[in-house]
């Protein structure tokens, strides 16, 4: 009978480490970032604080959210979301250009689109970047602008 216990205990320890592992499974699977916004309005200046709002929902809605700035990041630890559902974060932009903010959590990624000026430079001096991975821009450069950074967030290379 003592053989038989054992059998049931290993079989009963077994099933709660897999119960457990899908506990732990699920919120990533369900973490979602509903928008990401910046405050002020565009164009955007160099140099001056903003402050970047993530909406998040899910029931991985308390995982730590990543931003990154053109693929730079902003928050190599993570930020604890808070208050639950709003992640934030402070931001002043020190070059110009366009500039791909970014919000992560448990896999969901939402990116918006931020043309930051120099005032002090004729015409605004929003000039063009180079984006992340190299290109000169011309057709698609957008894509393939796009296509670099989810492909460095993948670990592939993109397009």
């Amino acid at each position: 009978m003592n053989s038989l216990s054992r059998r049931i205990g290993a079989g009963v320890a077994g099933g709660a480490i897999a119960a457990a592992v899908a506990v732990f499974a699920a919120p990533q699977a369900g973490a979602t970032v509903d928008s990401v916004t910046v405050s002020g309005s565009d164009p955007y200046n160099i140099n001056t604080q903003y402050t970047l709002t993530a909406a998040l929902s899910g029931a991985g809605i308390g995982l730590l959210v990543y931003w990154t700035d053109n693929g730079n990041t902003l928050t190599p630890a993570g930020k604890v979301p808070w208050p639950v559902g709003s992640s934030t974060l402070t931001w002043t932009p020190t070059t110009a250009g366009q500039h791909l903010i970014t919000a992560s959590q448990g896999g969901n990624v939402k990116t918006i689109v931020v043309n930051v000026v120099d005032p002090s430079q004729p015409g605004g001096g929003g000039g063009t970047t180079t984006p992340p991975g190299g290109g000169t821009g011309g057709s698609g450069s957008a894509s393939g602008l796009l296509g670099g950074l989810l492909g460095g967030l993948t670990g592939s290379a993109g397009s």
